[in-house]
């Protein structure tokens, strides 16, 4: 698998100020296959955004070892874009550091492309603006 489309953004989870769609039409204009996972502040609407997003099948695990699995069989380069993703990580802190620990191994994966875009429009406090790489998400 190739490292993506050229340019921004290159592998890795960044944050981003702006609204996910915008964020999406871009990646999508620059040849990313793009998963627009909806705000979500509950486990199962995290899980049902990340299911529809990704086209995974009914019977998807819904647990981190199969979102890993299924992010590892992507073929073609991914920009997941989680759109409010501030409001499960104010929601649910352990499980969104569960949540971000996978999604940041698996963008980091030099055999695999992936790039995850964390995206808001209000800009709070803990929260960077412009793009930048994510070293652990608070």
């Amino acid at each position: 698998m190739s490292d993506g489309p050229v340019g921004w953004p290159q592998r890795g989870v960044h944050r981003v100020l702006g609204a996910a769609s915008s964020v999406a039409g871009e990646l999508a204009g620059r040849g990313w296959e793009v998963a627009l996972v909806p705000p979500s502040a509950t486990d199962a609407g995290l899980w049902d955004g990340l299911v529809d997003a990704l086209g995974l099948p009914g019977w998807f695990g819904r647990n981190l070892d199969a979102l890993d699995e299924a992010l590892g069989d992507r073929v073609r380069p991914t920009a997941l874009v989680l759109a409010g993703w501030t409001a499960y990580a104010r929601a649910r802190p352990e499980r969104w550091e569960g949540l971000l620990d996978v999604l940041q191994a698996r963008a980091a994966h030099p055999d695999r492309s992936l790039v995850v875009l964390l995206a808001d429009e209000v800009h709070r406090a803990g929260v960077l603006p412009r793009s930048r790489p994510v070293r652990g998400a608070r």
